[in-house]
């Protein structure tokens, strides 16, 4: 039996086909793919180069909510989370890059909160609550493509 040889493009060709929203699949492997860290102390490197990223939700951290922020292949460690009530915000980070919104409702509450020079320096994504995802596909589609812009921000960071 021949060894099959596997086309691998360069970092180069992957950040264009990226740029152009073109997604490479690769097959699974025990090596960490591009913009994952390789082991913990990657790990907290990547944290201790300020890779911050603050989610702001109703509900404490939910399966559902951990699955959309997997995706975006932050770490653990780099991502904080805050809970909404009573129209405040618990334990806002205002040194965290990106803030990623799920409730449109709760934009405002976070706008409120936020100093303007934080606004606009920091990525902020709106998405949809991850219980208005359940069984709406197009909800889905349009949650994808609020975050690939905030993938590509954490990814360069």
């Amino acid at each position: 039996m021949s060894a099959q040889t596997v086309y691998a493009p360069d970092a180069e060709r992957l950040r264009r086909l990226d740029a152009m929203g073109v997604r490479v699949y690769r097959l699974r492997s025990a090596t960490p793919r591009a913009g994952e860290p390789a082991s913990p102390a990657a790990d907290a490197a990547a944290n201790a180069a300020g890779v911050r990223l603050l989610v702001v939700s109703d509900e404490a951290r939910t399966p559902a909510a951990d699955a959309i922020v997997r995706t975006l292949g932050v770490a653990d460690a780099a991502i904080g989370w805050c809970v909404a009530r009573g129209g405040k915000l618990d334990a806002l980070d205002l040194d965290a890059g990106a803030y990623l919104v799920l409730g449109e409702h709760l934009a405002r509450v976070l706008g409120a909160e936020l100093p303007t020079a934080t606004q606009q320096r920091a990525s902020i994504v709106v998405a949809a609550a991850p219980s208005a995802l359940r069984g709406d596909a197009m909800a889905k589609r349009l949650l994808w493509q609020a975050l690939k812009p905030l993938k590509r921000r954490l990814a360069v960071r």
